[in-house]
């Protein structure tokens, strides 16, 4: 059976290829930067299903940008990419990570196209950029007090005073390996912090999942524990009935679950008898597996059952306000155990952590975290559902951008500690064949700082050029206040890891794009063979 159908293709060469590709990148490039900082403007999406949006957000502007020519949608798709990758490892940057990647290839293409070689070019970027990198980390700021972070959750939220309020109240509550949930709210933001538990396991079948999505998420569950393997239906068919009758989801958590019983859960699940999702908690062991369904129960507030077909009543089980099922894990949101229980259940397992071995030490320890967990659920509000999703981009972004502070963090804001490292590069040993390479990474790293000030309405070059004079590495200016001064102190603040990944991904694929010669596109008649010709089973 063929699984691909082969078709045509044409190739495009040299500079036509990459005016082509240019063409993809700068769209791109102009829609995105338009959000950049306090006084960036928003962009309106259309949507096929009519649900239109406004956002001020760079990557979902940069991941809504689609080009009619196909050469040109490969230039804006590697865009989507990076900027996606850089969002994806730093939580933020993307607009900048965008703006330096096409900044760079638009330069680029002009000394190409002048005769100029990429590859010196290329190589003049590499050196450049790995020196910027050691500057940078020269400079950062690790001491993170309260009020640099909320400077920085200031910032990412776009200077929404209630998003910083939440973002910093869920950061200090639940610290920056907590679980946080959006939900939709009211006309206002507002968060609740709960216990939560997070459990890297996820469901046994994809079927699980909740139709057209990949999660499985039940709301107020009651929930099973089990140490005894559900090797047949009937050890649970009693506990299936009493939770159907209620109305309500059943989340099970066992040693072991066989083939069986998993495709009778599948079909009830299916066919919306009950709603109901499980997953297995192997261990090194039963006796392991056992500890751990035992810590499970208490955080839950259930009985940690030996005998399954002994549970003859709802008081057995646990309760939660809500649990997310994925195929890699599962968060278990808003539980209410006896503090008692859970006090007795910490004091034992410091008391085995004295007299354990290293490999077990750190076992016991993390055991002992998931008893500290907590989850913050913010209900995002706003008056219009357009602004809901804006208010929901705001506070990821800040999210991010304040948890990768207390891991990595600050530098001062505003295009400030790119623009001060760009004056080293005047400095810059290095062979005179990849001076041109410098000196575009030079006028490069300062393109983030003129845009900022062209989204306020101000003249970029004034500003530039009394900073470029400034021997402070501090000191930069302030677009929403219009004002120069030490921008650590006027909470004008970057997360590191932002400002390094959005230099490395945007020199990364400028330099790829501006030493691209030759670009093979697919013949407008192609059209993939579905590969989804065989029947699927549960098992």
């Amino acid at each position: 059976m063929k699984l691909y159908k082969f078709s045509t293709s044409h190739i495009v060469f040299g500079n036509k290829a990459r005016q082509r590709l240019l063409q993809g990148v700068s769209e791109v490039k102009k829609a995105g930067v338009l959000t950049l900082g306090p006084q960036g403007r928003n962009v309106v999406i259309e949507s096929e299903t009519g649900n239109h949006r406004s956002t001020k957000d760079g990557v979902t502007v940069v991941k809504n940008v689609m080009m009619s020519d196909r050469l040109s949608e490969m230039g804006a798709a590697m865009i989507r990419q990076s900027s996606s990758q850089t969002n994806k490892f730093a939580g933020d940057g993307t607009t900048t990570s965008a703006l330096i990647a096409a900044n760079i290839f638009e330069m680029g293409q002009a000394y190409v196209s002048a005769g100029h070689n990429p590859i010196y070019i290329t190589r003049g970027l590499k050196e450049a950029k790995n020196r910027v990198l050691e500057y940078l980390e020269e400079i950062k700021t690790t001491e993170i007090d309260d009020q640099l972070l909320y400077n920085v959750a200031k910032v990412s939220s776009n200077y929404d005073e209630n998003l910083t309020n939440i973002v910093f109240k869920a950061i200090k509550e639940i610290g920056i390996n907590g679980i946080v949930t959006i939900e939709p709210g009211g006309t206002e933001s507002v968060i609740q912090i709960q216990q939560g538990i997070q459990i890297l396991r996820g469901f046994m079948h994809e079927k699980f999942a909740d139709k057209g999505t990949i999660k499985c998420i039940l709301h107020y569950p009651f929930i099973l524990t089990s140490k005894e393997p559900i090797l047949q239906i009937k050890q649970i068919l009693p506990i299936l009935e009493l939770v159907k009758n209620t109305n309500s989801p059943l989340f099970i958590m066992a040693s072991d679950i066989s083939e069986e019983v998993m495709s009778q859960l599948l079909y009830n699940h299916t066919k919306d008898i009950i709603k109901v999702c499980a997953i297995t908690i192997p261990g090194m062991g039963q006796s392991f597996s056992n500890d751990l369904i035992d810590d499970f129960s208490i955080l839950c507030n259930s009985q940690s059952v030996e005998n399954v077909e002994g549970v003859k009543q709802l008081s057995q089980l646990g309760r939660a306000v809500k649990i997310e099922v994925s195929n890699t894990e599962t968060m278990i949101i808003g539980t209410q155990p006896d503090e008692q229980e859970v006090e007795n259940r910490k004091n034992f397992l410091k008391n085995q952590m004295e007299n354990a071995n290293n490999y077990s030490a750190q076992t016991l320890k993390d055991r002992l975290t998931r008893f500290d967990g907590r989850t913050a659920i913010v209900y995002i509000g706003g008056k219009s559902e357009i602004e809901m999703h804006e208010n929901r981009d705001k506070l990821v972004d800040s999210l991010n951008a304040t948890k990768s502070t207390l891991k990595n963090g600050v530098l001062p804001g505003g295009g400030t500690a790119l623009l001060h490292a760009s004056k080293l590069l005047d400095y810059l040993q290095i062979d005179p064949e990849y001076q041109l390479g410098v000196s575009l990474l030079q006028e490069t790293l300062r393109q983030p700082i003129k845009q900022l000030c062209r989204n306020a309405g101000i003249n970029d070059g004034q500003i530039v050029k009394v900073l470029l004079e400034e021997g402070d590495y501090n000191v930069g200016f302030d677009q929403r206040r219009a004002c120069l001064g030490n921008m650590i102190d006027l909470g004008v603040i970057d997360s590191f890891a932002v400002v390094k990944h959005s230099l490395l991904d945007g020199v990364s694929l400028g330099s790829m794009l501006l030493s691209t010669e030759a670009a093979i596109v697919l013949d407008k008649n192609y059209t993939p063979t579905a590969l989804n010709k065989y029947k699927k089973e549960a098992f």
